[in-house]
């Protein structure tokens, strides 16, 4: 009987820490859930309609990118208390920062795509040609 008895006891033990555990889990779930709601209300409020649609384009594409764009907008928010509306040209503007891209205009002359620093390049080398 001794025995039964210290086995129900641990018994009740462990279902008493698996219970406690699993509350905490819900509680943190449930805290998640609700901070994520508000960094959601906080995005809708401060995104053009624009840059709301191009960030769920860029989770579905990049989405490392895409939440480190995001852990930004909302620290400038929310830390920063930055109250403008944000477009997509500033949503590319960080990400090209992120990604380390600096800005690249493309000409294209008879379906050839050239960097425009190389076409200013080529057009500058033709015309020092020409003169000589």
């Amino acid at each position: 009987m001794d025995d039964e008895t210290e086995l129900a006891m641990i018994r009740r033990k462990k279902m008493a820490r698996l219970i406690k555990r699993e509350k905490v889990a819900k509680a943190s779930n449930e805290r998640r859930a609700k901070v994520k709601a508000e960094h959601a209300k906080l995005l809708a409020r401060f995104l053009a309609p624009d840059a709301a649609q191009y960030l769920e384009g860029l989770k579905k594409s990049e989405p490392a990118i895409a939440g480190r764009v995001e852990e930004i907008i909302l620290n400038l928010i929310i830390n920063r208390g930055f109250r403008q509306v944000i477009n997509q040209l500033d949503l590319r503007y960080i990400v090209r920062q992120l990604k380390g891209e600096g800005p690249k205009i493309r000409i294209q002359r008879g379906g050839e795509m050239t960097d425009f620093g190389d076409y200013v390049r080529e057009a500058t080398k033709n015309g020092s040609n020409d003169s000589n």
